[in-house]
């Protein structure tokens, strides 16, 4: 067998979807189920408990918007670091990396914050009224898409680390482009959760 016979069989057998990518987009749809999932008892549960009095509604906090602000500013820094990635602008790439980084850690800080003022508030979790969980549904949905986020950082980090070592560049995208598709995934996520808890209270 010649060898380059050898080379076509390789490239026949390596799969249409990198598994990487694959497991990527299984995630971001078992993580948009779970979601779906508690919007959906949001919407089930609120009636029922508006009719036994035992719903309060409320503001979101100031915080929360700022947080919307801060992701869609990341979104934009994370699509530059991957075309500065593309075209090998390599010092460009690491440094919106580290932007988008820094903007993730400042989303954080700002739901921390959102989370204290509700405190301030009294619109804990569980509060002096077991039967109100108007604000659990808030603390469990800002709660979860802040563990994803956390995993969003923890790529980013990873990535800019790689690139720091020159190891993303236009033909070695693949790291770069999960990185990339995961934030925007859990930006996208944090505006639709914002404004359905928005317009819902």
């Amino acid at each position: 067998m010649s060898n380059s016979s050898k080379v076509n069989r390789i490239k026949d057998q390596q799969p249409a979807v990198p598994p990487a990518r694959l497991n990527l987009w299984l995630f971001m749809l078992a993580s948009s189920m779970l979601f779906a999932a508690v919007v959906s008892a949001f919407i089930v549960h609120r009636p029922d408990a508006e009719g036994r009095g035992a719903w309060t509604a409320f503001d979101l906090p100031v915080f929360f918007l700022y947080s919307t602000i801060i992701v869609i500013a990341s979104s934009v820094t994370a699509y530059l670091a991957q075309k500065n990635a593309k075209n090998d602008e390599l010092a460009a790439n690491r440094n919106f990396l580290l932007i988008t980084t820094v903007l993730g850690i400042l989303f954080c800080i700002s739901q921390y914050l959102g989370w204290q003022q509700m405190i301030r508030l009294d619109l804990t979790f569980v509060n002096a009224r077991p039967e109100d969980i108007s604000a659990s549904y808030v603390w469990v949905i800002t709660a979860l898409h802040f563990v994803h986020i956390l995993g969003g950082i923890a790529l980013l980090i990873a990535t800019w680390i790689s690139a720091v070592r020159l190891n993303v560049h236009k033909k070695s995208m693949g790291l770069m482009t999960i990185t990339h598709t995961y934030w925007h995934f859990v930006g996208v996520l944090w505006i639709f959760l914002y404004l359905f808890l928005y317009f819902a209270q």
